[in-house]
Order: C-alpha cells, then sequence, then structure tokens
C-alpha cells in the first residue's frame, strides 16, 4: 500500500528498513535475502526491504562475472 503523504517509503514513525546489513524485522543479511530469493523463497520483506535487496544484487553481479572472467 501507498502512503500519498510519503513516496519514499520509508517515512518518519517506520522502523529503517536496514540497519548496516541486516534487514530489520528479518534477522536476514542482504545477502542472505538475495540467496533466499534467488532459491525462490519469499522472506518475509517489505517492498522497500525486497527493492534493496534486488538493487544490493544487481550491484553484485559485475563483481561475480568479473571474477569469473579472470578465473
Amino acid at each position: 500500500m501507498t502512503d500519498p503523504s510519503c513516496p519514499s517509503g520509508v517515512c518518519g514513525a517506520d522502523v529503517p528498513p536496514l540497519i548496516g546489513s541486516v534487514l530489520t524485522g528479518t534477522g536476514l543479511t542482504l545477502a542472505q535475502a538475495a540467496a533466499a530469493l534467488e532459491r525462490g523463497e519469499q522472506p518475509p520483506l517489505t517492498d522497500v526491504q525486497r527493492r534493496l535487496v534486488q538493487q544490493w544484487a544487481e550491484q553484485q553481479q559485475p563483481r561475480s562475472a568479473a571474477g569469473a572472467s579472470a578465473a
């Protein structure tokens, strides 16, 4: 559900979606959540957290591809 008074999806009264690399309320790190999504699991992520995980995973792909081509 989108709140028009909070276009970013993260508002002052909300708990932050991420503290360090841990997704709040899940106990999962970004890497763990990305791996779970890749396995087809549905971890209990908010829409904002899911976007953060997807963005994190996309940023990891160039590193993985570069590492594979160097091998």
